[in-house]
């Protein structure tokens, strides 16, 4: 059986499905991984989750720290990285802007890596974030396949036409893997 790496961009994926349902919804990673490689026929090999915290908003930062803890000691099978949120300044409507640094490049490096150390036949990548372009030929070169799932209504533009296959989380599939 093919073994699979999951990577999930969290901030990318979060918002996605709290766009899809309206409202925010709690998944349950494992779930979410196992079911992935269920239906992609593999077995999971690793599940890797990457966000970011605040420099400036101290509750959500500990608040991520705890979440990253949480699916570092109980969830079997998983890495959580934390990046960090760099304040830019605010918008036209008063609302802080921020820019995600650490997580992109965390992904990518882990994504190559990994796959340049033969870990895994298969890396499904939850993100629609065409940042990763050079990560997923680096990894498609060394032989691997790599898989893009999207969460029902995202574009994911022409980061689906560059992976082997793409998947797409719908309310159905991602119902069952909720907390």
């Amino acid at each position: 059986m093919k073994k699979i790496m999951v990577f999930i961009d969290g901030n990318n994926f979060e918002n996605a499905v709290n766009s899809l349902y309206g409202c925010q919804t709690k998944i349950d990673y494992h779930e979410l991984a196992k079911n992935i490689c269920d239906r992609e026929k593999g077995d999971l090999q690793r599940l890797y989750y990457y966000t970011a915290k605040s420099s400036k908003e101290k509750d959500k930062a500990q608040s991520t720290e705890r979440f990253a803890n949480f699916l570092n000691k109980k969830v079997s099978k998983c890495i959580a990285k934390v990046g960090f949120l760099k304040f830019k300044g605010v918008d036209e409507n008063g609302k802080d802007i921020y820019e995600e640094k650490g997580t992109d490049v965390n992904i990518a490096v882990d994504m190559v890596s990994l796959a340049f150390q033969n870990a895994y036949d298969e890396a499904v990548l939850l993100s629609a974030d065409s940042d990763y372009e050079p990560a997923i030929r680096t990894v498609r070169n060394y032989g691997k396949n790599v898989t893009v799932g999207l969460v029902d209504k995202q574009t994911g533009g022409f980061i689906k036409d560059i992976c082997d296959h793409n998947i797409i989380l719908d309310k159905e599939f991602l119902n069952n893997v909720k907390r």
